[in-house]
């Protein structure tokens, strides 16, 4: 069975941990969901150098890793870190909205869907009316 993973990046550190939590709460199979938000001194930011260690992880652990992220810097910080651990394979960046595309990207991956329907179907997510 593929276990894929998604890691949710905010500049807040209360974003991130509830949204990861959120996720959590609506998976019905075995999906790897962690977080990263703030600074060091939990402050609004990110800790590029705590993205990095995370992904590698991650990308150790899993089959595929989704990336989401909220704003500028997060975004850059994946980036980066894809760089410097050399690009791996299986490891996507989602351009999708954070909330929206963590929970669609969390449910589908613990439906057992591949890492790049994963990676669609949140990033199909910014295109959802509201009303």
């Amino acid at each position: 069975m593929t276990v894929l993973s998604i890691l949710i990046l905010s500049h807040s550190p209360d974003i991130a941990k509830g949204l990861k939590k959120m996720c959590l709460q609506m998976v019905s199979g075995e999906v790897h969901i962690d977080a990263v938000g703030g600074t060091k001194e939990g402050d609004l930011g990110i800790d590029a150098e705590l993205v990095l260690s995370r992904l590698e992880e991650l990308s150790r652990k899993s089959d595929g890793v989704v990336v989401i992220g909220d704003i500028g810097s997060t975004i850059m910080a994946a980036k980066n870190a894809l760089q410097m651990l050399g690009l791996p394979e299986g490891v996507y960046i989602a351009d999708a909205p954070l909330v929206e595309g963590a929970v669609v990207a969390a449910v589908e991956a613990s439906l057992g869907s591949s890492v790049e329907e994963v990676v669609k179907k949140a990033e199909e997510a910014k295109f959802v009316s509201k009303l």
